[in-house]
């Protein structure tokens, strides 16, 4: 019973804290300490919350972490996983619903922000295709694949019926560089190509590809990194040469 007062007090203390000076006022083992008290709801959360920070390093690898790899932590259950993984998910989900839909991505600074929380927390690489209308307005992003965190391979009759079923006739391309930078490679050159030359059977063109890495990110098209196609290309061979 002592113990339990004792843990009570400090939740009320916490609490009072968090209501009086926002969140930005805890620590990092505190706020995970503080998310914490979600999950257990009587036990002592402050040595669990500091055995997260050494596993993982920081507070936001520690959020960013799949379930799986957060059980591997002593002391977190799959309740305390799941907990972690969906406040990742759900500030996703909102920088998602929050963003203006309607507007036009004609530019890439504009590209860059609309893409940015599509890759908010994924550790491994992924690459969507938003598909725009005549106008440049997204009609839909498309995530066409998903892979390790430093390769994607694409399902190519996958996309091309992805693509068929919309009335779409451009988009735009962008992928994630979860461990490296925003710089694109020579296999995003030979990826973008790819997809190219498949779309473009369906009278689809590909006007930019972004990349993000974290809070950075580049247009291939204003850097002059994007293929350039034209019907009767040799496909990867004159893609890789350029």
């Amino acid at each position: 019973m002592p113990d339990d007062n004792l843990h009570e007090n400090h939740r009320a203390r916490m609490q009072a804290r968090v209501e009086r000076d926002g969140l930005e006022s805890l620590a990092e083992h505190e706020a995970l300490e503080y998310l914490l008290f979600l999950s257990i709801p009587r036990a002592d959360t402050n040595e669990l919350a500091h055995r997260l920070l050494r596993h993982f390093g920081d507070f936001c690898k520690v959020m960013e972490a799949e379930p799986a790899e957060l059980m591997q932590v002593e002391g977190i259950g799959p309740k305390s996983a799941r907990l972690i993984a969906t406040v990742m998910s759900f500030s996703r989900y909102y920088e998602l619903k929050k963003r203006k839909v309607r507007l036009t991505l004609n530019n890439a600074e504009t590209a860059i922000a609309y893409v940015k929380p599509l890759f908010r927390g994924i550790q491994n690489e992924q690459l969507y295709l938003i598909l725009l209308d005549d106008a440049c307005r997204p009609m839909q992003d498309l995530r066409i694949a998903e892979g390790v965190p430093n390769r994607v391979t694409v399902d190519t009759r996958k996309l091309l019926r992805a693509v068929a079923r919309t009335n779409s006739t451009c988009g735009i391309l962008a992928h994630n560089h979860p461990t490296g930078l925003a710089v694109p490679s020579e296999a995003d050159r030979l990826t973008t190509y790819r997809i190219m030359e498949v779309t473009a059977q369906l009278g689809f063109t590909i006007m930019d590809h972004i990349i993000i890495a974290g809070e950075d990110g580049c247009s291939m098209l204003n850097r002059g990194s994007l293929p350039e196609f034209r019907a009767g290309d040799s496909g990867l061979l004159q893609a890789a040469s350029r």
